[in-house]
């Protein structure tokens, strides 16, 4: 996108997670860095990252579990209705999150009404006025959405953003779900933000094209967040009937801690796709 006034991407008005020192015009032979503090989903909250924690404790449950590692039945269960309540919590996120999108998707089709209002040759100079404040509106509500939290984990980022982690059994080893937040750091997004439909103030005179081009923006966020819920809808549905083999008397066993040079203690679903 052409910086048509001169300023700094990482100045526009969206300020929730910062993506690093570097610009990336600066820098770009390396990747981005992600900004934020790393964040887990355990024992049903939204929790910061405790590295000093062990694994069960800072994973999944959130709390001690008695024994080193836990093994007996009592404690498989406790850890099965911890991954249960993380899971639920996840998903109860990406239902925030696609509310939060669903609104933006609202005010980005006031947006388009405000131009198409200003473009018409029959509007008269009090009707752009109007749909200039109309459109002002809209971006003072997308700005207070994009601060929108669950359980105080920011839904949206301005930029590449560590993704939030819910840890799952999967065939016998451990595997790391990734939640993302709705990246509106995305060109299409800035050029709303620092835009305008009619008048001299600062700004961008946006056109039918940049408006276009946030709302592929804005669906490509809508699609990821449904894929998410899906997958972590699937996954909940396996833990519920692990839950129901112990009505049947079939224990679970936990899995063990793996590690690897390359991919860590969790395997992360399509990695290196």
């Amino acid at each position: 996108m052409k910086n048509l006034d001169h300023s700094k991407l990482e100045n526009f008005n969206i300020p929730i997670l910062p993506t690093g020192d570097i610009p990336p015009a600066l820098n770009r032979q390396k990747i981005a860095p992600k900004g934020g503090f790393s964040k887990v989903v355990a024992g049903g909250r939204v929790i910061r990252l405790q590295s000093d924690k062990p694994f069960m404790e800072r994973m999944i449950t959130g709390y001690s579990i008695p024994g080193s590692p836990p093994t007996n039945e009592l404690n498989s269960l406790a850890v099965l209705e911890s991954i249960q309540s993380n899971l639920e919590a996840g998903i109860d996120l990406i239902d925030c999150q696609e509310t939060g999108l669903a609104k933006i998707g609202g005010r980005l089709s006031e947006i388009a009404l405000s131009l198409n209002q200003v473009q018409s040759p029959r509007s008269t100079p009090e009707d752009r006025i109007s749909s200039q404040q109309r459109f002002e509106d809209c971006q003072a509500a997308i700005r207070q959405l994009a601060l929108h939290t669950y359980d105080g984990a920011a839904l949206f980022s301005s930029g590449p953003s560590k993704p939030i982690t819910i840890t799952i059994p999967t065939k016998g080893r451990w595997e790391g779900l990734s939640i993302e937040r709705g990246d509106l750091g995305q060109p299409g997004f800035v050029t709303i933000d620092k835009g305008k439909v009619y008048g001299e103030s600062p700004g961008y005179l946006l056109d039918s094209g940049s408006i276009k081009r946030a709302c592929e923006e804005w669906r490509a966020l809508c699609i990821t967040n449904r894929m998410q819920w899906g997958l972590l809808r699937d996954r909940l549905r396996g833990i519920v009937n692990c839950l129901l083999d112990f009505d049947r008397h079939r224990p679970w066993k936990i899995p063990e801690l793996q590690s690897g040079a390359l991919i860590g203690p969790l395997r992360r679903p399509n990695q290196n796709n």
